[in-house]
């Protein structure tokens, strides 16, 4: 029987995204009041609606392999973000975009600012893919009273090594 090892890369991408979006800070004080990991979307989706402040759930959605030149290994992890955050009702959709907006926002800065460790930009010859890759988000401001839900998918790109060690 080969002996192994596991370096668990895709849990390493996840956990640094999780960590950045749990100590992110605005004018001192904490963006998420709450933040988990989970890989299934029913539990994304109930995000845990109580109690106060903003929500953040990361979502482990795949990843993917391609062989590359001199055996490297380009490996992407597919995320997406689950943010939600309290809104008081209002005739107008205003505040509620405005606060999906900014969810939307602090999130891809609290990611881009402290980013996973391996996150690398991939050079596949004649495409190039950035380390980050932000998806278009998803906002449904009006499927749970006084939420804003916003769904924004980041594909994370990774490169493994000769040894092709996840």
């Amino acid at each position: 029987m080969a002996e192994i090892t596991v370096a668990n890369r895709d849990w390493e991408v996840i956990a640094a995204v999780k960590s950045a979006l749990a100590t992110a800070t605005l004018a001192g004080q904490p963006v998420f009041a709450a933040v988990a990991a989970t890989t299934a979307d029913e539990q994304a989706e109930e995000a845990q609606l109580a109690g106060p402040g903003p929500r953040a759930v990361v979502r482990y959605a795949g990843t993917t392999e391609a062989d590359l030149p001199e055996d490297r290994r380009a490996c992407a992890v597919a995320v997406e973000l689950l943010l939600a955050g309290k809104v008081a009702p209002a005739a107008d959709e205003s505040a509620r975009v405005a606060e999906a907006l900014r969810l939307k926002n602090a999130a891809i800065n609290a990611v881009e600012a402290s980013p996973p460790a391996s996150a690398t930009w991939l050079d596949e010859g004649r495409r190039r893919r950035p380390a980050l890759a932000w998806g278009p988000p998803a906002i449904d401001a009006g499927a749970l009273a006084g939420w804003v839900l916003v769904r924004l998918p980041v594909t994370i790109n990774l490169m493994l090594g000769a040894d092709g060690r996840h």
